[in-house]
């Protein structure tokens, strides 16, 4: 690889990690620089004149700098080891252990999640919005995430995994996404448009290009997503002027995070859709032969505002007689009414008598495949 080569891919590592951040590229070019030993890019590009390119270990350190798309703050202070320390412990943290407490890091829809035995953190996709703790009602008191020390530890892990995944997703925006211009004009990353004012039709509030793209899309005020952000003021005539504008304290990042305490023991709710499966299951535990398992699966039930049930069973695949005496224990121990009646429709295969006559499903599709063939045409027969 020739020297104008190397350079030319480190100021397109550069201009990637750029994007990742959300900063400018001289600045990227700067920490590249000084990943590499130089002062800044200046001082690299001078050497490069002098015959010095980067060995093959030195383009790949660069590669996984920028890979992980973290912050440039510790860098631009002057704390590149404390970094590199945080970028061995994030390659290890998808499963891992906080003073004996084990967890498991994992990214549900851009949110990054620690999870661990009966707590969780959670750091949203928008960064202007508080990690979440939660804690279960019985580990309330007693869960290590009121433990500082372990709460410090837990969420330096999962900022910093937070902000790797904000930085992918400014990679894959347009550069105009995340950075305005001089004009504060940008570009919504999804659709494309370009405005300096942006409104958000969650809250009905105007938002400057600056503070949208600071916030990587989503609204400061209300946190709605980027599918909420438009150039365009639907909710009045006037353009938006009327509308307030959406005041911030000027911080991005909240660290501070947002307990909660919630009864995550399970719960039955029996809504109209759980009433019907466990109904229909006792119809089938009912039915002692294929035509009356037809019948326990076509039928009809509904269930009404106060959870009584009418279940309404064909009279050709279901005997008149027969109580479906399974699914009326079941609807007692519901606690809820049934009133049973028969139906006329259309059912689903001829011959319902042949599902009278066995219990194996194999049997009687053998049994209706050789009844319909009586009925088929003889391939000698002349149409």
């Amino acid at each position: 690889m020739t020297e104008a080569t190397k350079l030319s891919n480190l100021k397109r590592l550069a201009k990637r990690y750029a994007r990742a951040n959300r900063i400018t590229l001289h600045q990227a070019l700067d920490l590249v620089a000084e990943k590499l030993g130089f002062a800044n890019w200046t001082k690299l590009a001078s050497a490069s004149k002098k015959d010095w390119i980067p060995d093959s270990e030195q383009m790949a350190s660069i590669k996984a700098f920028v890979a992980r798309a973290l912050p440039a703050a510790d860098f631009q202070a002057g704390h590149p080891e404390a970094m590199t320390r945080r970028f061995a412990y994030l390659e290890q943290a998808e499963h891992g252990m906080i003073g004996g407490h084990v967890y498991r890091l994992q990214v549900a829809l851009h949110d990054v999640i620690m999870v661990g035995d009966g707590w969780s953190i959670t750091v949203p996709e928008n960064p202007g919005a508080a990690p979440i703790v939660e804690t279960s009602t019985e580990n309330d008191g007693k869960s290590p995430v009121f433990d500082p020390e372990f709460l410090r530890e837990a969420l330096s892990l999962t900022i910093d995994r937070a902000a790797q995944v904000r930085g992918e997703i400014s990679t894959d925006w347009p550069r105009r996404s995340t950075k305005p211009d001089l004009d504060g004009v940008v570009r919504h990353p999804l659709r494309g448009g370009e405005s300096g004012v942006w409104f958000c039709l969650h809250c009905d509030r105007k938002i400057a290009g600056t503070q949208i793209a600071q916030n990587l899309w989503h609204c400061p005020g209300c946190g709605a997503s980027p599918l909420d952000i438009f150039d365009t003021a639907f909710s009045c005539d006037d353009g938006g002027e009327s509308l307030p504008s959406v005041r911030t304290n000027g911080a991005v990042d909240s660290d501070k995070p947002d307990f909660r305490v919630v009864d995550d023991r399970p719960k039955l709710d029996l809504n109209e859709e759980k009433i019907t499966l466990l109904i229909r299951c006792a119809l089938l535990d009912d039915a002692t032969n294929i035509s009356e398992k037809l019948g326990a699966l076509q039928a009809q039930i509904s269930v009404d505002d106060e959870n009584g049930v009418w279940i309404s069973l064909e009279e050709d695949l279901w005997p008149q007689d027969k109580e479906p005496i399974q699914a009326l224990i079941v609807a007692a121990q519901l606690g809820i009414e049934v009133e049973l009646e028969s139906m006329w429709s259309t059912i689903p295969f001829a011959w319902p008598g042949l599902g009278e006559l066995t219990s194996s499903t194999t049997e009687y599709t053998q049994m209706m495949l050789d009844a319909y063939a009586q009925y088929e045409p003889s391939p000698d027969k002349k149409k």
